[in-house]
């Protein structure tokens, strides 16, 4: 009977490892981290389109202040050239070529500042887009979390009712059983006991010899299997159709 107390206890221990293995693996967890990579990068492509968007309105601001100082020499170039005041031809020639010089100056910086408020206005609409898409992201990432806790309160609790059913079963069985299923577990990571079907050892598929098989009628006796070690334990009809 103690032996197949124990494989009832390798059968629990096996499915308490495969739930663990879930709960590790579980693929909600590659949704969640999938979800925190794209809301970081959301996160990292709104911080810098800001960072551009500062920098471009500073240069704007600074070509505004260009502009107006080109604006203001402008008009007192032309103030001067037509005021009558300068009566040089050569003179009054040179200040003709000097206001070409300087509206030509103020017209391409009036282009380009056009040309840089297009920019940040552009800028201006990708910054919100991607503030919009962050806080789809986070919303996702938050749904994401919640069914991992969900799933894994659920596992936990199916944790908890197998570890109680394990401790149950354990106190059912000697301690020096226990030990020796302690250093076959290790030793065959977590199978160390194996049925016999039909003479065979199921651990290795191998025929059990019949000196072997007439020793597993005794209760009282450990009959390892000569081909891969495994503790064997035998089934009665009535265990064979309970398992």
């Amino acid at each position: 009977m103690s032996l197949i107390l124990l494989w009832r206890l390798q059968e629990l221990d096996l499915a308490i490892a495969e739930l663990e293995h879930e709960m590790e693996n579980n693929p909600l967890r590659g949704e969640v981290e999938s979800a925190a990579e794209q809301l970081k990068s959301l996160e990292e492509a709104l911080a810098g389109t800001e960072q551009d968007l500062k920098e471009r309105r500073k240069k704007l601001r600074r070509g505004e202040l260009d502009l107006e100082a080109i604006s203001a020499e402008h008009d007192a170039l032309d103030r001067r050239l037509y005021s009558g005041e300068v009566k040089n031809i050569k003179e009054l020639e040179q200040m003709e070529i000097k206001l070409r010089q300087v509206k030509q100056k103020r017209d391409e910086l009036e282009e380009e500042i056009l040309g840089m408020m297009e920019a940040i206005e552009e800028q201006e609409r990708r910054a919100a887009d991607l503030a919009e898409q962050q806080k789809e992201a986070a919303a996702e990432l938050q749904r994401r979390r919640q069914r991992l806790d969900e799933e894994l309160a659920r596992l936990e609790g199916e944790m908890e009712k197998l570890q109680e059913q394990r401790r149950e079963l354990a106190a059912q069985i000697e301690p020096q059983l226990l030990d020796r299923y302690d250093e076959l577990s290790r030793r065959f990571q977590g199978r160390g006991l194996a049925r016999v079907v039909n003479d065979i050892c199921q651990g290795c598929s191998v025929f059990i010899s019949s000196a072997q098989r007439g020793r597993l009628y005794d209760p009282r006796a450990l009959v390892y299997c000569e081909s891969c070690g495994r503790l064997l334990v035998r089934f009665s009809d009535e265990e064979a159709q309970a398992h």
